[in-house]
């Protein structure tokens, strides 16, 4: 069994996005560190009375003021947190991860998917049927350069490793869970 986790929300979680003047602020996976929190406003939420989560994940993993110190993980390899200002119900601290550690986590040989393309150095996987890790190559990178990640050719998941998935589930923060990325498919 893989060491590996998926985060996937487990509440009804408002659709949240920045204002305009904000869109290129804060991108998932290139650091930048603005001097103010970035503001984050709902866009479309499904209930008019919902309680606001400890940590969900659009537009990225969110984690609230305060929770994030308590997890520990701000330093975690390859990981930025920038301050967001969350807009709903009044006005709410929170931290959104950036991640710039990819791995090429995937096995290509083994795992199932529709598609896969390389190029200039680069490439992209996509119609996921099958994941299954290169657990030898993920085994000669050090574990503190692998807790958190993105594969390099398939950047839809973001890899959390078991440490950290057991840090926030023993602080029992509300909005997301956890499953094994092991077999994964995304199409059911």
């Amino acid at each position: 069994m893989s060491e590996y986790f998926f985060a996937s929300e487990n509440m009804n979680i408002p659709f949240y996005d920045f204002p305009d003047e904000y869109a290129d602020a804060v991108p998932s996976n290139l650091f930048t560190h603005p001097l103010e929190p970035v503001p984050l406003v709902v866009r479309f939420a499904a209930e008019e009375n919902y309680p606001l989560a400890d940590i969900f994940l659009v537009p990225s993993l969110c984690i609230k003021d305060g929770l994030l110190q308590q997890l520990n993980i701000s330093n975690t390899y390859g990981t930025n947190w920038v301050k967001i200002k969350l807009i709903d119900q009044g006005e709410h601290l929170y931290h959104m991860i950036q991640i710039g550690n990819e791995i090429k986590a995937i096995d290509r040989q083994h795992s199932e998917f529709d598609y896969y393309d390389e190029f200039n150095g680069g490439e992209f996987i996509s119609g996921m049927k099958k994941l299954v890790l290169d657990e030898s190559r993920l085994a000669k990178i050090a574990l503190e350069e692998r807790l958190i990640f993105r594969d390099s050719g398939w950047k839809d998941k973001v890899f959390f490793h078991k440490s950290i998935v057991n840090k926030i589930l023993e602080h029992k923060l509300q909005g997301i869970s956890f499953y094994s990325v092991d077999g994964y498919n995304e199409f059911g």
